[in-house]
Formats: structure tokens, sequence, C-alpha cells
């Protein structure tokens, strides 16, 4: 097998978030994405939980009525989840490019 091809299939197994066996480098670009892609993942579901958390307050709200100390956790969690979902989400998506891009030239690069 070629160096290339195999740095290649190094490179490839590295970024499906399997560990590379012993004395093979890991690429700090593709570590880097995983761990933002982790903290990404974090930010997301603490978003969306707190959006959810939100919904669950607002359900309580109507059905035994709103107090100050309901409308105030209300404001807090969709307030925090929305500071917490606008960069999450944007950086995903970025991720998600650079991953797809990634793919795109070792598709091409394999076909030559």
């Amino acid at each position: 097998m070629a160096d290339g091809e195999e740095s290649h299939q190094r490179a490839a197994v590295s970024r499906q978030g399997a560990a590379p066996a012993a004395g093979q480098p890991i690429d700090d670009v593709v570590a880097r994405r995983a761990r933002l892609k982790r903290i990404t993942s974090l930010g997301q579901r603490t978003g969306y939980g707190l959006y959810a958390g939100s919904l669950i307050c607002g359900a309580i709200g109507i059905r035994w009525g709103y107090t100050p100390l309901l409308t105030t956790l209300i404001a807090v969690a969709l307030v925090v989840g929305s500071m917490l979902l606008a960069p999450t989400i944007i950086m995903s998506h970025g991720i998600k490019a650079a991953e797809r891009e990634e793919r795109r030239a070792a598709a091409a690069g394999s076909t030559e």
C-alpha cells in the first residue's frame, strides 16, 4: 500500500472517532474539530433543554397560574437557551461543512 493511501486511511479512522493504533499520529485539525463537535453538542443539548424547561414552566403557569418566580424562570430559560443555541448551531453547521468538504476532497483525490 502506498504511503499516501495509508495516511489517508489513518485520517479517515480518526475522523470516525476511533482511536488510532499505537504509533499512528492524530491529525491536529481532526482532533480539534472533534473537541469542538463535543462542545457544540453539549451546548445544543443544554439550550434545547432550557427551551423544554421554559415550555414546561409555561404549561405549569397555564394550569396553576403564573407567579413572578415562574415568569422569571421562563424568561431566563429562553434568554440563556438562545444565547447557547445561536453560536452552537452556527458552529455545528460549520463543522458539518468542513467535514463534507474534506470528504469531497478525499473522493476527488482518490479518483485521480
